[in-house]
């Protein structure tokens, strides 16, 4: 007879509600918000960017080439020409060629990879060209600090919490979302996954996951309530430092294969990013262990001609570490990582 099943690390995280969420008055809404003068609540990030360059009739936007598919149905959703700029393989971009090649009426989107704050060279970028639009996507970041002064941030908020929707403009002078309904059985996954609060059972939520993202698109429906009424009660500090910790249990015993040599980021980190020489492989591997890893991202949209971008995302694996879990559950990913990579652990018992 086979035993129970060992407690699941990762994927789908469990719906947040009041009775998850202590009194805080820094929550995720506030923290998000706080300082700007406008925001927009979309259903997804796609559709908030395609909102939004249709209002600031822009042109065209260059985009990093390590980026998430979905995002640019956005792009091609308002008729706008994606123009590429590369980055190495830390994720480092080339800012230099954004700055050569621009032109009027275009725009810049930077990614908050993994949480971490943009370049200080978008800062000097934004500086000299005080009327370009410059657009921080966020999806990724929970709490990456002040960011591009004047930038437009762009969160996707089930990327990180217990939330079916979302993609929230932030900024100054933003497109309003029309009032269509968003999709039928959002919260099904998530309800699904308190319901399992181990992950013992992927199969009652994984699959409505599966469906609900299928199903997402650029059709610019607005957010639903009851992500609006989360983000609004969850409060955002023990999240982060939750996340923290976990980043340097992970970062203490797996450096080697770091995309950054980073001990203690002062981001809220959305996964530890590690290398490795073929990211499916480890992702099976882990999967078989029941600690559910992601690729972020497999099948870039950008050109071959990026190939740091296309290598990175051939090897790049996200570590889950969101706040659900402690050391125990860091010390399963870290033997499991090890034993894929053919090193002994590197701590004592």
């Amino acid at each position: 007879m086979m035993g129970t099943p060992p407690k699941g690390i990762g994927s789908v995280i469990p719906a947040a509600d009041r009775a998850s969420s202590s009194f805080c008055a820094a929550t995720v809404w506030s923290a998000w918000t706080a300082g700007q003068s406008d925001t927009r609540a979309f259903a997804t990030a796609r559709a908030a960017l395609a909102a939004l360059l249709v209002a600031r009739q822009v042109k065209r936007l260059w985009l990093p080439a390590y980026i998430c598919r979905a995002l640019v149905e956005g792009v091609t959703r308002a008729g706008v020409e994606p123009i590429w700029y590369g980055v190495d393989d830390q994720l480092n971009c080339d800012v230099e060629s954004v700055r050569a090649g621009l032109a009027p009426d275009d725009a810049v989107l930077t990614i908050a990879w993994f949480g971490r704050p943009p370049e200080t060279k978008f800062q000097m970028l934004a500086s000299d060209f005080p009327s370009l639009l410059i657009i921080e996507d966020r999806a990724q970041a929970l709490d990456p600090g002040a960011g591009i002064p004047g930038a437009i941030r762009l969160y996707s908020p089930r990327k990180l919490l217990g939330v079916a929707d979302g993609g929230l403009l932030v900024g100054s002078d933003l497109p309003a979302p029309p009032t269509r309904p968003g999709l039928p059985d959002l919260w099904t996954a998530n309800d699904g996954r308190r319901a399992d609060a181990e992950g013992r059972d992927p199969d009652t939520w994984f699959p409505n996951y599966r469906a609900r993202e299928t199903a997402y698109d650029a059709e610019p429906r607005c957010c639903s309530d009851r992500t609006l009424a989360a983000l609004d009660l969850v409060a955002i500090q023990p999240e982060a430092d939750a996340r923290r910790r976990n980043w340097e249990s992970l970062a203490a015993h797996l450096a080697p294969f770091a995309l950054w040599p980073d001990p203690a980021p002062q981001f809220a980190p959305l996964a530890f990013p590690i290398v490795v020489s073929n990211a499916a492989d480890l992702v099976a591997h882990l999967a078989d262990r029941r600690i559910w890893a992601a690729r972020h991202w497999e099948n870039l949209p950008s050109p071959s001609q990026f190939g740091a971008a296309h290598r990175l995302s051939s090897r790049c694996v996200s570590l889950p570490l969101d706040g659900r879990y402690g050391r125990p559950e860091m010390m399963r990913i870290v033997d499991a990582v090890l034993e894929f990579a053919g090193s002994p652990p590197l701590r004592t018992a």
